[in-house]
C-alpha cells in the first residue's frame, strides 16, 4: 500500500509542480486524457472455474494473463466462486469484480491494483479531470440539453457535466475512463443530421374514377417541422350595405410534416388539411362562401424510396375523396 500511495503521490507532485506560464500556454483540446491501458503478455482466452479466496482467483487470472495483482491492504478477500470459459482478460476481472464487490486500476502497463468496490475508495484512489467538449454539429439549445441528459444517465452520478451554451460546449469533471467514454457518446451522437425530400401524392377520386393527381415536395433535415401551403384567399364579406367590408381566408392544401430519422428509415408526424370553397347561389345578394374542409393527421414509419399511403380523405359535400401517399428520398 505504501508503494502505491507513493505512486498516487509522486503523479499529484508533478500535476502541482508544473510551472505557471506553462499551464497557462496549454491549449483546451476536445481529444480526451486517454487512461492507462493494459497490455498483458497473452491475450489468450481465459478458462478459469474455482471456489476460493478472491485474491487467489485475482492472481489466477493475472498468471493467466502475465500481469501481476496488488491488492489495497484494506481488502479482506471473500470466499467466491468463478466459472469462466474462454473469456478476455477485462471480462475475468470485470466478472471477479462484480462477485467479490471489487474493482480494480491498472498501475502500471501489466500490473493492477484491487481494492473494495466503495464511493471512499473511489473518492482516493480515482484520479478526475476537467476537460471542455466542443459540439460540431449540435447547434439547437434542446439539442445540446438532449446530448447533455444523455450523458448524465449514462456515466455515473459523481461526474460533474455542463454546458455552456454560448460556446456550444459542454465541460466535464469526471475520471479519465469516464471521459473516454463521454467522448465516445458524443462522436456517436453529434452528427450532421440527415437530410430527406418528401414528396405527397393526392390523387382525387370519384367513385372508381381518378380525377386528377397532384404532387408536393418539400425537404426537411431530421428532427425538423416543415410546412407547405398552397391555395388561393377567399373573401368574405362582413357588414351590411355601404359599411360592407371583406377579410380573406386561406383554402387549399396545407401539409406539417416532422421527420425523425431512424436507422435507414424515419418516423414521421405529418398532418394534411384540404380545404376549398363550395359552389355558392348566383342569386344571394352577398356571395358568402362555404368553405369545406378535411383533415388526415397520423404518424408512419418510411422505408426509403417506397411509398407510403397515408389515408383518405372524403370531400364534404362531394362523392369525391383524396387518397394520400408519400414517399421518402435520402439527401446526399
Amino acid at each position: 500500500m505504501k508503494l502505491i500511495r507513493g505512486i498516487f503521490a509522486a503523479t499529484l507532485a508533478v500535476a502541482f509542480c508544473v510551472p505557471a506560464s506553462f499551464a497557462q500556454a496549454v491549449p483546451t483540446t476536445t481529444a480526451p486524457v486517454a487512461p492507462l491501458q493494459l497490455k498483458p503478455t497473452s491475450n489468450a482466452p481465459i478458462t478459469l472455474h474455482m471456489v476460493d479466496d478472491s485474491k487467489a482467483i485475482y492472481q489466477a487470472i493475472g498468471k493467466s494473463a502475465g500481469i501481476d495483482v496488488v491488492f489495497d491492504s484494506d481488502y479482506v478477500g471473500k470466499h467466491i466462486s468463478v466459472d469462466l470459459t474462454n473469456v478476455s482478460l477485462t471480462d475475468a476481472l470485470r466478472i471477479t469484480g462484480e462477485i467479490s464487490g471489487t474493482f480494480y486500476k491498472p498501475l502500471t502497463a501489466n500490473s493492477i491494483f484491487v481494492a473494495q468496490n466503495s464511493a471512499s475508495k473511489h473518492r482516493d484512489l480515482d484520479d478526475t479531470v476537467v476537460h471542455t467538449f466542443y459540439l460540431t454539429n449540435v447547434s439547437q439549445q434542446a439539442d445540446a440539453n438532449e446530448l447533455v441528459t444523455v450523458l448524465r444517465n449514462s456515466l455515473p452520478q459523481d461526474d460533474k457535466i455542463y454546458l455552456v451554451a454560448n460556446q456550444n460546449a459542454i465541460i466535464m469533471r469526471a475520471t479519465a475512463g469516464d471521459i473516454a467514454m463521454a467522448q465516445k457518446l458524443i462522436n456517436d451522437l453529434d452528427r450532421p443530421k440527415k437530410n430527406y425530400r418528401l414528396t405527397y401524392t393526392v390523387t382525387e377520386m370519384d367513385g372508381g374514377k381518378q380525377i386528377g393527381t397532384q404532387h408536393y415536395a418539400m425537404i426537411l433535415a431530421s428532427g425538423q417541422t416543415t410546412s407547405l401551403k398552397l391555395g388561393n384567399r377567399v373573401p368574405i364579406a362582413t357588414g351590411t350595405g355601404n359599411q360592407t367590408q371583406f377579410t380573406y381566408i386561406d383554402v387549399g392544401m396545407n401539409i406539417d410534416a416532422t421527420l425523425t430519422g431512424m436507422g435507414d428509415g424515419a418516423i414521421l408526424k405529418s398532418s394534411v388539411d384540404q380545404s376549398d370553397a363550395a359552389p355558392q347561389k348566383p342569386d344571394a345578394a352577398i356571395q358568402q362562401p362555404i368553405i369545406r374542409q378535411a383533415s388526415l393527421r397520423g404518424e408512419s414509419f418510411l422505408a426509403p424510396g417506397k411509398s407510403q399511403p397515408l389515408g383518405s380523405l372524403d370531400i364534404p359535400g362531394s362523392t369525391s375523396h383524396l387518397n394520400i401517399e408519400v414517399v421518402m428520398d435520402l439527401l446526399p
